[in-house]
């Protein structure tokens, strides 16, 4: 992320050094969050089964709920000082998130891969919430209400499962 830092109309962090490491933070999330978005969409594109119509409609809900973290994340880094990259390349490069096989997929198996996917990105946001908000509590909170709403669709795909998880 760029930094504009030079403005007297940012929030105040207690060092620059600070701010950078709570910019570089939100970059990784925001990128992990848009791959995870794309992924939905392609697993949308490529679920098979007796779900196909159900899973289809709700990994568009989902999709539609990452591209919104995505840009609260991305606004938060704006008003931090810093110009996010949500571009293919920088989030080709940046992201965590495993890949798809580019293929049809049974309903079940679209289940379980996405909520695996949701479930790593969730515990790798939840791991930066002690560093980011010793650095930044606005910022913490962002990402907590981010955690708050990926376990509530690791949980609303858990239940898909049902005896299956």
């Amino acid at each position: 992320m760029e930094s504009v830092a030079n403005s007297v109309q940012l929030p105040p962090l207690d060092n620059p050094n600070e701010r950078a490491a709570v910019g570089a933070e939100l970059q990784v999330v925001l990128q992990d969050l848009i791959d995870l978005s794309l992924i939905g969409k392609q697993l949308h594109w490529s679920v098979v089964g007796p779900a196909a119509h159900t899973l289809h409609l709700f990994l568009d809900e989902l999709v539609g709920d990452w591209r919104e973290l995505a840009d609260v994340v991305a606004e938060r880094a704006v008003t931090l000082g810093f110009v996010p990259d949500g571009q293919s390349s920088a989030v080709a490069a940046g992201s965590r998130v495993e890949a798809v096989q580019v293929q049809s997929s049974a309903d079940h198996a679209v289940v379980w891969e996405l909520g695996r996917r949701v479930a790593a990105v969730a515990e790798r946001i939840r791991e930066r919430l002690g560093s980011v908000g010793g650095a930044d509590l606005v910022t913490q909170d962002v990402l907590v209400k981010v955690v708050g709403m990926l376990e509530k669709h690791q949980w609303l795909l858990r239940v898909q499962l049902g005896k299956k998880a």
